[in-house]
């Protein structure tokens, strides 16, 4: 009877786990260092090698050990894709060939100059169930929620679809696991322009056996992950781009209306506040005059990058547009109960960051400034001063016009749709 072949693994033992389930017909040993690894090639005989680059930077030095100490052992080396110009390297220090991360059966099979494992078929594999095209609908319907909750429905799907314990789906740098990610049965690569991208796993069946045609089945649900997340990609590119400011690089005026209609209803069922701030630049016309629309477009972006490090990481900070700046406070305290007052903290900020634009250098001006650049602002909060976006901005507009009529150089808070009063008599 013929032996097994014999392989060694050389790199981390989960690499062990992925090539025991691609090729079970292997006697498999672990080395998890490059040392280890060629002092055990000295030991004993290997018809193959596996060495993860990832060992470190002896791991070429190792392939030249390994084929001096086993002239006829086939050595393959694999490694992330970035990684791929050390692989070609390798190939000069003598490895075979290289697979790039994440590998496959075939991968494996290839590299290895394996005979392929046949795939059963009995015919033609069937359509999809009419509850299968619905699962699908849905995925592709919800698409643009973006890359991961696409994966993460699709991974659903297939253990609706399959009947699997576990499913495993992965693709570029994203991943998506239901079950015990160690016990799959069934494997397929994604590619894409004939380069394999990731790869989907199924756990064993959670009823019977899979039909003939699972695989089959399989490799069309492959095609259609890469596609689908590829699809879910370019429209959060392209939705980055419609809801981002091209001079500042803030959210733009339309990403600000969607996100502050959003937080309001969220506001009117959990209690809790929101807080919008209006402010703009006081005198910005005057900045245009005397240094030109270059040096006023390098005063708004110094004016956004102050303004994000003034602000928290849940803080919505938008350029409204020209001079004119919005930012949503929402999460500034608890939610609200019976009797409760304007929110301080958002009076805070927009003061601090007020202070921080007046004593800010701005290097865009140079050294012959006029004076400190001061801004004038506006805060409205609901349900205080509106309970819809038109009457909330409506107030903070309100209150932003108070503080130019007003002297300037401060942060006016509407207390009602008709009545405003500025920071320093609500400090009183």
């Amino acid at each position: 009877m013929r032996r097994k072949s014999r392989l060694l693994v050389i790199g981390p033992s989960a690499l062990r786990q992925i090539v025991a389930r691609a090729l079970p017909r292997h006697e498999i040993s672990v080395a998890e260092d490059a040392l280890g690894g060629v002092w055990e090639m000295g030991k004993r005989t290997y018809d193959e090698v596996l060495l993860s680059l990832s060992v470190g930077k002896n791991a070429l030095r190792a392939v030249r050990s390994l084929r001096e100490v086993a002239p006829a052992a086939r050595i393959v080396v694999t490694c992330p894709p970035p990684d791929e110009p050390h692989a070609c390297q390798a190939l000069h220090e003598g490895a075979d060939d290289y697979i790039l991360e994440p590998m496959t059966r075939e991968d494996l099979e290839h590299a290895f100059k394996l005979p392929t494992q046949a795939r059963i078929s009995a015919g033609p594999a069937p359509g999809p169930t009419m509850h299968e095209i619905v699962l699908l609908a849905d995925v592709l319907k919800n698409i643009g929620d973006g890359p991961q909750p696409t994966l993460d429905r699709f991974a659903s799907l297939l253990q609706e679809a399959f009947g699997a314990e576990s499913v495993v789906v992965q693709i570029d740098d994203l991943l998506a696991a239901i079950g015990d990610a160690s016990a799959a049965v069934l494997d397929e690569a994604i590619r894409r322009h004939n380069r394999t991208v990731g790869y989907v796993s199924l756990g064993k069946p959670a009823h019977g056996a899979y039909a003939a045609s699972t695989a089959a089945r399989l490799a069309d649900y492959a095609n259609l992950i890469e596609t689908a997340v590829t699809q879910a990609r370019e429209r959060e590119r392209w939705q980055q781009l419609a809801w981002t400011d091209d001079l500042c690089g803030l959210r733009n005026r339309r990403y600000f209306e969607q996100v502050l209609d959003d937080l309001i209803v969220r506001a009117a069922d959990q209690r809790l506040r929101v807080t919008v701030l209006l402010f703009d630049i006081d005198g910005f016309k005057s900045y245009n005059d005397s240094y030109g629309h270059d040096t006023g477009d390098a005063l708004l972006r110094e004016i956004a990058a102050l303004l994000k490090r003034c602000s928290r990481e849940s803080d919505v900070v938008t350029r409204y547009g020209g001079d004119e700046f919005a930012v949503i406070f929402w999460d500034a305290e608890k939610p609200r109960v019976p009797g409760s007052r304007h929110p301080t903290e958002p009076v805070v900020l927009a003061e601090r960051f007020r202070e921080a634009t007046r004593l800010h250098e701005f290097k865009c001006l140079g050294e012959n400034a006029p004076g400190r650049v001061t801004i004038s602002g506006g805060l409205a909060s609901f349900p205080w001063n509106g309970a819809t976006r038109e009457e909330l901005l409506r107030a903070a507009d309100d209150a932003l016009r108070a503080a130019k009529r007003t002297g300037k150089n401060q942060i006016v808070l509407a207390e009602s749709a008709s009545v405003s009063e500025t920071l320093e008599d609500t400090a009183d």
